[in-house]
Parts: structure tokens; sequence; C-alpha cells
């Protein structure tokens, strides 16, 4: 009998082992359902990423091409422009070239060194008065008239140098220069 008591518990045992095994069993097969069901889920979530990222790089180099052409269209118009522009500059150029010749006159088109005054040529040859003809009137005069030909003189001198070189601006400078002191030589 107890032979057959311990067959029984151990069938018992056995039973209880194989039912925990088959929940155990459809438990986890429930969990391979879910987990399959989600992969797929996964699957088709990636698949439509994929399908959109796809679509919007085709769409995007769409775009790029389109920009690189209008960008390659525009690029020629302003060579054309240039080009017109720079024919335009050519034109205008002879244009001014041939109205300075019917004026009579030359346009200057290089660059012209400025060359310094002399600065001997800028002093008056004056003698100062000595004190006893100070007061001399006609002393006087006679001096005010020297000064005015020496600066006359100069003057004359700055003045054909100047037209020679207009863009001398030293020269227009000493011209101011014996205008002033002429100026000042009239009011004494």
């Amino acid at each position: 009998k107890l032979h057959s008591l311990s067959g029984d518990v151990n069938e018992r045992n056995v039973k209880r082992e194989v039912e925990e095994i088959e929940t155990h069993n459809i438990e986890l097969d429930h969990k391979v359902t879910k987990l399959v069901a989600e992969n797929e889920h996964l699957k088709q979530t990636y698949k439509q990423l994929y399908d959109s990222i796809k679509s919007s790089r085709v769409r995007s180099k769409e775009q790029c091409d389109d920009l690189i052409n209008k960008v390659n269209r525009k690029s020629v118009v302003v060579s054309d422009l240039n080009g017109s522009l720079q024919e335009k500059v050519l034109v205008i150029t002879a244009l001014k070239e041939t109205i300075s010749n019917l004026k009579g006159k030359k346009i200057v088109t290089k660059a012209v060194s400025l060359n310094p005054i002399d600065l001997e040529l800028l002093k008056i040859d004056v003698a100062p008065l000595a004190p006893k003809l100070r007061k001399n009137r006609t002393a006087h005069t006679d001096y005010i008239r020297h000064t005015q030909e020496e600066t006359a003189t100069l003057r004359e001198i700055i003045e054909s140098e100047r037209l020679l070189n207009l863009l001398n601006t030293s020269l227009d400078y000493a011209c101011k220069y014996t205008r002033w002191i002429q100026e000042l030589l009239i009011i004494l």
C-alpha cells in the first residue's frame, strides 16, 4: 500500500508540475503573440517612416535641382548684364573722348605725378626798408610796387605751370598763396 500511496503522490506531483508547465507555456504563448504583434506594428511604422523619408528625399533632391537650375540661369543673366555694362562703359568712354575732342579739350586719362614746387620760386625778393625810410611815403609806395611786381611774376609762373598740370594740388595752393599776397598788398 505504501508503494501505491507514494505512486499516487508522485503522480499528483507530476500532474501538478505538468499543469504548472502548461500554464507557464500558455503565458509564454500570450507573451510571444503580444511581441509578434508589437513587432509587426513596429515593422509597419518603420516601413511608413522609410517610405516618407524616401519620398521627402526625392522631393528635396528635386527642389535642390530646381534651385541649382535657377542659380545657373541667374548667373547667365548676370554675366550677360556684366557684358552689356562693359560695352556701355566703353561706349560712354568713347563718347566722352569725342565730346572732349569736339570741345577742344583733352581729358587726362593717365595719372600725373605731382612735382613739388621749389620753395625758391615761392620766395618774394623783397628787401626790408631801412628804418629812416619807413615813414617816407614814396619809399613805401616803391616798396609795395616792387613787391607787387615780384608777386605778379611769381603768379604768372605758377599759373602757366598750373595750366600744364591741372591735377597738381600744390600748384593750386601756390596760386591761392600769391593771390592772397596780392590782395594784402592792395590793402596796404
